[in-house]
């Protein structure tokens, strides 16, 4: 979608709910590799003594919006793990593979609530408040279907293909 704004106080956007956002956030151009952002966001980001994190975690969550298309919500059929599961391929970007878990709600279908965060690499600590034990039953999904997650993380098959691969824990882990 291309659209054209000739005004300089941004009330063309008005036309465009898709486009509009709130103050201190960036609106991603699904599709486009492009996004809109007050440029006043973008001043307080280079002013800040951190400027290359804060960029760094803007393009990251920018990136996540842009592949959201093909995030994935894995429920206990198809996992073995009674917490609902996300998995967001973004094959370009910093933070690696990684699993989102729902915590509070366990079972929500959409992101928003209580959230825990496990990575593919075992030398990387989850975030958030994950227990030992779920934590070690997403380690063991993430090992046991390692080579279709990271198929689908890098975009090599579709969310069909890669749901009818996915093998779930068994019930006792």
């Amino acid at each position: 979608m291309n659209v054209i704004v000739r005004s300089s106080d941004l009330r063309e956007l008005t036309n465009h709910p898709e486009l509009t956002q709130q103050a201190g956030t960036a609106t991603v151009l699904a599709g486009t590799g492009a996004f809109i952002a007050q440029i006043s966001m973008l001043q307080e980001i280079a002013a800040a003594p951190d400027a290359g994190r804060k960029l760094g975690d803007m393009v990251e969550a920018l990136l996540e919006q842009e592949f959201a298309y093909a995030m994935a919500i894995l429920d206990a059929d198809v996992t073995g793990i009674e917490n609902i599961l996300w998995f967001q391929p973004v094959p370009t970007g910093q933070h690696g593979p990684r699993i989102k878990v729902a915590i509070d709600p366990s079972d929500a279908i959409r992101q928003g609530g209580v959230e825990a965060t496990v990575p593919f690499a075992q030398d990387k600590s989850a975030s958030g408040p994950i227990s030992p034990a779920l934590e070690g039953q997403v380690r063991a999904f993430i090992e046991l279907n390692k080579p279709v997650l990271m198929d689908y993380w890098n975009l090599k098959i579709s969310t069909n293909k890669f749901l009818s691969r996915l093998r779930p824990l068994p019930r006792s882990c």
